[in-house]
């Protein structure tokens, strides 16, 4: 029987089942189905070329709606973009006015140093003056020349410990 079931056509297949036994089928019942599927999906002409206009006005409508004006459209997110771009330009410049404040401090440590710098050159120049270096070893390190005398005077030395001029001390007394 295999063999018959692979030798029929399409149209009698149906008729077998792959056991090979014969099936008959009945049209019956699927005749009336079939027919009261078609009696159901009848309509007017007037009803479809309604159904039709109402169908095309809605993909119009549809259309129209696409095509307005697109800032109306995508206004969320043209607000979304510009929200972003204002707040990223907030932030930058916040950045930037930071930065120019740090510039103005250093700019201001930078000329001090300089002042500071040119201070200390010109009193270099100063210290390595052959004046200076005697003027410092003689009320310093109290240094005398060579045939010179040394006097250290009282008065001096009271006035240095007391912390009072010998002038006021006999005013006292």
């Amino acid at each position: 029987m295999r063999f018959i079931y692979d030798t029929i056509s399409r149209r009698e297949r149906g008729r077998y089942t792959k056991s090979g036994r014969y099936h008959k089928r009945t049209t019956r019942g699927a005749d009336r189905m079939n027919r009261r599927r078609r009696n159901r999906n009848i309509i007017s002409m007037s009803e479809a070329q309604e159904k039709r206009r109402e169908k095309r006005a809605l993909q119009k409508s549809r259309r129209s709606a696409k095509r307005a004006n697109p800032f109306f459209v995508y206004r969320k997110s043209y607000i979304a973009v510009l929200l972003f771009l204002l707040v990223m330009s907030s932030v930058y410049a916040v950045r930037i006015a930071a930065l120019k404040a740090d510039e103005a401090r250093a700019m201001a440590e930078l000329e001090s140093a300089r002042e500071q710098k040119a201070r200390l050159e010109s009193e270099l120049e100063y210290i390595d003056d052959p004046v200076y270096i005697e003027q410092q070893a003689r009320t310093r390190l109290r240094m005398v020349k060579p045939g010179e005398i040394y006097y250290v005077l009282p008065e001096k030395d009271a006035e240095a410990a007391d912390g009072i001029p010998a002038a006021e001390k006999a005013d006292a007394e």
